[in-house]
């Protein structure tokens, strides 16, 4: 009895991580990789550097993206996938 609820539950578990929706990354060809300096160029004019830099880092700790394929101009949810 407990082999059958032990294999019944590892099938459970290997259904739902293969089918358990994914968040969207940012697309490789639409988000290529760009510098600091590229950043601050895109971001609004009079915008405190190490601000922006700080705010782009956590960003990209928290969201799971490549430091350097977060830009000022995106959206959290439709391109960085919130």
């Amino acid at each position: 009895m407990a082999t059958i609820l032990f294999v019944t539950l590892l099938v459970l578990g290997l259904v739902l991580a293969i089918c358990w929706p994914t968040k969207p990354r940012p697309s490789i060809e639409k988000w290529p990789p760009i510098s600091e300096d590229e950043f601050i160029r895109r971001c609004s004019p009079g915008v405190d550097r190490e601000r922006a830099l700080k705010v782009r880092r956590i960003i990209s700790e928290q969201l799971g993206v490549d430091y350097d394929r977060v830009y000022p101009e995106q959206r959290f949810v439709e391109d960085l996938g919130a």
